[in-house]
């Protein structure tokens, strides 16, 4: 985990600990109730456990091997990541929001078989130091369905966006093909999102929600060169501190494939994660 989000959890799990104390010290306000608000915040940490894939075609060769990140270059599947959010309900029954998401893995291998990345062969027995870093970024509209003032149930919509960078450097130190190798490919996946979600208020301080998005879809090669298909879920449980703050806890689970073909980047990834989450919350 970086610095920064090593920094964005402890300031958040300090912030909860200080905000808890000061909710019992103003316990008589009574918390903004999910539906009531205008303006969510939203800050969290969550440690999930990955699966990933990478292809990276030739220009010249041809298609890439399909690489397991784990097996084939030692990346540590296991990480932590941060997250930060904002929603507005613009409307009663109208909301847009967006979150971002980062996960840097890595990891270091000696290659077990011959690999085909990009352009370029890593022989057995060659020096391999990878990473990954993924950025997901969904951003959704929400239409509340049925919206009561301790149910709400909405269908959303909107763009799963993913910013994929992957890097591999080869050392190779026998043979006719001794040196140094590398490969980087950088790219963008937007794909479409469909959903449901549903919240419930049990009492002024404890909710839960639930929510479901899906999508699969497959662009023209004249077009955005993408094809792909996505599913996530989220089950999550909220307790509010004080009028404007609250405290959470969440199990995630995403799965994406994809296939691309532009100009920087020809090939395909999936990675498929699930884990628990922490998160703190503002409303207004």
């Amino acid at each position: 985990m970086s610095p920064l989000w090593s920094g964005i959890g402890r300031g958040a799990l300090a912030a909860a600990v200080f905000v808890s104390q000061a909710g019992f010290a103003a316990d008589d306000a009574k918390p903004i109730q999910p539906g009531e608000e205008k303006i969510t915040l939203m800050l969290g940490a969550f440690l999930p456990a990955f699966r990933s894939k990478m292809e990276v075609d030739g220009q010249t060769t041809g298609t890439g091997d399909r690489i397991n990140l784990g097996d084939d270059l030692g990346v540590d599947q296991n990480t932590t990541g941060g997250y930060l959010g904002a929603e507005w309900r613009f409307a009663p029954r109208h909301r847009v929001g967006f979150t971002y998401t980062r996960f840097t893995l890595r990891g270091s291998r000696s290659a077990q078989r011959d690999l085909h990345i990009d352009d370029k062969i890593y022989p057995v027995g060659a020096s391999l130091d990878s990473e990954l870093r993924l950025e997901v970024i969904p951003i959704t509209y929400s239409y509340s369905l049925m919206k009561k003032p301790d149910d709400e149930l909405a269908l959303t919509a909107g763009l799963h966006w993913d910013r994929v960078t992957f890097k591999v450097d080869g050392s190779i130190t026998l043979g006719p093909g001794s040196g140094s190798r590398e490969t980087k490919v950088t790219g963008n996946i937007p794909l479409p999102l469909i959903g449901v979600r549903y919240e419930h208020n049990f009492s002024e301080r404890w909710s839960a929600g639930a929510s479901l998005a899906a999508f699969a879809l497959s662009f023209g090669e004249e077009t955005t060169g993408f094809k792909g298909n996505f599913i996530s879920a989220r089950l999550n449980g909220e307790y509010r501190m004080t009028k404007h703050l609250g405290l959470g806890a969440a199990l995630d689970t995403f799965k994406v494939n994809t296939k691309a073909d532009k100009d920087n980047w020809h090939g395909g990834f999936d990675y498929y994660y699930w884990g628990p989450q922490i998160y703190l919350t503002a409303r207004y």
